[in-house]
């Protein structure tokens, strides 16, 4: 069996930290995943980060914040009033930011979001076109004079 999931979205509120009674280190943030196809069709999601990560959240990830989230599903159940409840939330194993530089509103400066990585550009072969109109300043070339 399989339990992965891979979610992108907005960070909700600024993430919270805890501590459990082992001494480990949890941050949980709520995630809002849009539907491409609709959006106003809105999915929130808890996430739990544990140690290094809830470290990485609690430095780096603030309301608003675009993320990725790789994971797995995680039911959690406990009895309330004599009656069973249950919620399934996420595990974050690794957490990514979407998106470029992000203004830090009390600092007045920006920062670069760490472990994002940068933007490829990749150049377009020219058209005969703009070769032409680049190196021809009479005739039109043949087929054969397109340098490439």
């Amino acid at each position: 069996m399989i339990n992965s999931i891979v979610l992108a979205g907005n960070v909700v509120a600024d993430p919270e930290s805890r501590t459990t009674q082992t001494g480990k280190t949890v941050a949980g943030f709520r995630l809002a995943v849009n539907n491409p196809a609709n959006d106003k069709d809105v999915v929130y999601i808890d996430v739990d980060v544990w140690e290094k990560q809830a470290e990485f959240v609690m430095n780096y990830v603030k309301k608003g914040s675009g993320v990725s989230v790789i994971g797995r599903l995680r039911q959690d159940t406990w009895e309330k009033d004599g009656r069973k409840q249950s919620k399934i939330l996420v595990v974050g194993e690794r957490i990514n930011f979407l998106g470029g530089k992000k203004k830090d509103a009390e600092q007045g400066s920006e920062e670069e979001a760490p472990q994002r990585a940068p933007a490829r550009q990749v150049a377009k072969p020219a058209t005969k076109a703009q070769t032409y109109s680049k190196t021809a300043k009479s005739a039109p070339l043949e087929d054969d004079e397109v340098p490439m």
